[in-house]
């Protein structure tokens, strides 16, 4: 089975750093969302602008044929540059709830979070636990989502320690900045993806 690398990149619904929660989101129009939180502490979700740096380069057909054979061996399908621009448009409705009263995008980052950044982004075939999971290996079981596509940027979309007013506390005990890999497309032999909020038992912050 062969997709255009624009077609993967923007068809799934959301990357994944863990279960459903911290995500970036690619659109075919050249905006995105992305969000960053835990539990019930939301301190990013909005709303970014991407263009590619050689735009040809996601006409490219890939090979996707033989997704979720292996863990421990992914394979590399393609690479790409990326330009993108965090915005300060909130993401006006997160699964329900009204974020516009809630404290966060702007009111955490400084002004060079909002500046154009470039990344390269490599996409991976294989068998992936999100990395929240990962770090848990010994809880994982029948439920635990697996995904058969994954996203491995050069750096962090999160912008960096410096580009926070605050960092100490949450973000320093999450260190977001840190996060280069996102899931996506669960598993075509996965039965169930199980408990949807198992991981918020596992990556929160205390």
């Amino acid at each position: 089975m062969s997709e255009t690398l624009l077609s993967i990149l923007c068809g799934e619904d959301g990357w994944h750093w863990s279960n459903y929660e911290n995500t970036i989101t690619f659109n075919t129009n050249g905006k995105g969302e992305i969000v960053c939180r835990a539990e019930l502490v939301v301190w990013i979700a909005a709303e970014f602008e991407w263009k590619a740096q050689s735009p040809e380069s996601f006409d490219q057909v890939v090979d996707v044929s033989g997704i979720g054979a292996t863990r421990k061996d992914p394979q590399p399908i393609s690479q790409f540059d990326i330009e993108l621009t965090l915005t300060k448009r909130r993401i006006p409705l997160m699964r329900g709830p009204d974020t516009q009263s809630w404290r966060m995008n702007e009111s955490l980052l400084t002004a060079d979070a909002f500046l154009p950044k470039t990344y390269t982004v490599r996409l991976e075939k294989g068998n992936f636990l999100t990395p929240c999971d990962a770090m848990f290996p010994e809880d994982e079981d029948q439920y635990t989502p697996t995904f058969a596509l994954r996203l491995v940027f050069d750096k962090s979309p999160y912008p960096p320690r410096h580009e926070w007013k605050e960092p100490r506390g949450g973000p320093d005990a999450t260190k977001m900045w840190e996060w280069k890999e996102f899931c996506g497309r669960p598993s075509p032999d996965l039965k169930t993806r199980g408990d949807r909020h198992a991981w918020w038992r596992k990556c929160v912050v205390s």
